[in-house]
């Protein structure tokens, strides 16, 4: 549940990334406009990104043992993190597979999650 959520934050900050400069290119600079573009959004954005992140990786870590979706998340959510830092003709390059990763973090994650639930399932009925 709190990957699926995740993932939903992250494809939220996906999909803003990339439908902000259509919105920009069709000439709608509206206010819905301007406030998708503010910093404050931005950062209110990656909030629930991290939260989720720190609430849900390091305790399915306990349960699986793989690191690897906390190092993926952890990359990506710095990258994120560095995007409200760099030039806005860098910040989409950065964002985007910055996103892509935290959501293959929470994907894996909740695979990783399932398969110990089969395989403690299998353990049980053998």
């Amino acid at each position: 549940m709190k990957d699926n959520l995740a993932v939903a934050c992250s494809g939220l900050c996906l999909l803003h990334c990339l439908l902000l400069p259509i919105l920009l290119a069709m000439g709608l600079t509206g206010a819905l406009t301007s406030m998708m573009a503010s910093e404050l959004f931005h950062i209110l954005i990656l909030v629930p990104v991290v939260g989720l992140a720190l609430f849900s990786l390091p305790r399915s870590f306990f349960q699986h043992g793989s690191a690897l979706p906390m190092i993926y998340a952890g990359l990506g959510i710095g990258g994120l993190i560095c995007s409200l830092m760099v030039s806005e003709a860098y910040e989409l390059w950065v964002t985007i597979p910055s996103a892509l990763l935290v959501i293959w973090a929470h994907l894996w994650n909740r695979w990783l999650l399932i398969r110990q639930d089969l395989q403690w399932a299998v353990q049980t009925d053998g």
